[in-house]
């Protein structure tokens, strides 16, 4: 059975997306890596075409990382707002 190719530049868009969009970047991003990954153990394209899924794979990672900085901090401004006293 033949493996399902992701296109490498969804990929790439995906990975983008995880940068810029707040919340929903952790869903694009996971995607991304998923999308990337299964991409590259099947392919046996270009080195340009492998460096576009290398390309959003990074991005989701970057995007991820973020992403998990983000969400730490609104717990950390949440917890802040909870145990001041009014």
């Amino acid at each position: 059975m033949e493996e399902k190719r992701y296109s490498p530049s969804g990929t790439l868009a995906l990975g983008i997306l995880a940068i810029f969009l707040p919340v929903i970047g952790l869903i694009t991003g996971i995607i991304a890596i998923i999308f990337a990954n299964r991409s590259l153990k099947t392919t046996e394209d270009t080195e340009a075409i492998k460096a576009l899924y290398l390309g959003g794979r990074v991005c989701a990672i970057i995007g991820l990382c973020y992403q998990g900085l983000f969400v730490l901090y609104l717990i950390f401004i949440i917890a802040l707002a909870i145990s001041m006293p009014y």
